[in-house]
């Protein structure tokens, strides 16, 4: 065999087995919207018993309880569905409540902790659905989404095209941080082959973290790309996201691996920035190194089988990315993500190195073991 050609059969090689990790990577990320919600990319699959239909309208003694369960199916928060139930009581709305979800909790505490559900409280249906209804800052999703199942019950119940008017309450005009987001997101993924300068990266670092992280909120996460693999991308408010998502999947087919990483994570570029700040580092034996990686490989695989098996699907609500919606946060997130933060003053992004499952799932996307 020539030399030459050596490095032509290595390149091929490379890249098939970049091809078959992303194609298993896709399908674990398939395993719990099949398993859990027999749904893919919001296409119903077929199930072996028929599910329990739920009544839409129940009357009760002194007027009607409306659920949105069924006509506000397609109407998609973060993590799917926001059906309501509005109680009607002598011609009146009474009280708006929110049915379970799988909103991320920390999204979901930013519409607990406002007056959204009470904003129609007392007015009549007529008079309800003329009102217009704020969305809730930081939970942008999920506020619309709640917006138009409410919109959509109300329609219903006067008779009107419930599922056309529900989704044009759940629709918006595209808001500046949305164009604003766009361009960081570009920015970090097309400068960077340009431009070899250290003091773009942490000017392109900040922005990650002030204006996608804290300002915008956007970044990718287990319970985001679930939502994907579950519903798809139906929203155009979604596209940053899913511009992230490139950048994490198929930047590695061209030799770029970890890019999402290094150069968009919000939560990846805090943990660099703070490294800066302070000379001082902790010196690490490449044998501590070593078992490191070992730990997060081994992490991720338990945190996928408890995935797949049911057994625990909230361990992705306590990723630190929800920490940029520090107001709503757990406290158990926060302290999560404050550890992480004190700790890559010392240790070059400890998180992203040696714990991140998200970024576990990259690095067997690219095929980096």
């Amino acid at each position: 065999m020539k030399p030459a050609e050596k490095p032509v059969i290595k390149a091929k090689n490379t890249r098939l087995k970049n091809i078959i990790s992303l194609i298993v990577c896709v399908m674990i990320m398939l395993v719990y919207p099949i398993w859990k919600e027999s749904k893919i990319f919001g296409i119903d699959l077929p199930q072996g018993e028929e599910e329990e239909k739920i009544e839409t309208l129940t009357p009760t003694d002194n007027g009607f309880i409306i659920n949105t369960t069924e006509i506000g199916k397609e109407i998609i928060g973060y993590g799917g569905p926001t059906p309501v139930e509005i109680t009607l009581s002598n011609g009146k709305i009474q009280k708006i409540t929110a049915l379970p979800n799988k909103e991320t909790p920390e999204f979901y505490g930013a519409i607990r902790n406002s007056d959204l559900l009470e904003t129609l409280d007392g007015m009549t249906l007529e008079e309800a659905i003329d009102t217009p209804i704020d969305g809730v800052s930081g939970a942008t999703y999920s506020s619309k989404a709640i917006i138009g199942n409410i919109k959509a019950g109300i329609a219903y119940a006067l008779d009107e095209d419930a599922v056309a008017i529900g989704k044009e309450a759940d629709s918006e005009k595209l808001p500046a941080k949305w164009y604003v987001t766009i361009a960081i997101i570009l920015a970090g993924g097309i400068i960077p082959f340009f431009v070899k300068d250290k003091r773009y990266r942490n000017l392109q670092l900040l922005l990650n973290v002030l204006l996608l992280g804290f300002w915008g909120g956007t970044f990718i996460s287990y319970s985001l790309m679930t939502s994907y693999a579950t519903n798809g991308i139906t929203k155009v408010i979604l596209i940053p996201t899913a511009l992230m998502l490139i950048a994490a999947f198929i930047y590695p087919f061209f030799g770029k691996k970890d890019y999402y990483c290094q150069w968009m994570c919000p939560y990846g570029s805090a943990q660099e920035l703070l490294g800066k700040c302070l000379k001082f580092k902790i010196r690490m034996k490449p044998s501590l190194i070593k078992w490191l990686n070992y730990f997060r490989q081994a992490l991720w695989f338990v945190l996928m089988w408890l995935l797949w098996t049911g057994l625990w699907f909230d361990w992705m609500g306590y990723e630190p990315f929800a920490a940029f919606f520090f107001t709503d946060a757990s406290v158990v997130t926060l302290s999560i993500a404050g550890a992480f933060l004190v700790l890559s003053l010392f240790i070059q992004r400890p998180y992203c190195r040696f714990v991140c499952p998200t970024g576990s799932l990259f690095k067997y996307a690219e095929g980096s073991y």
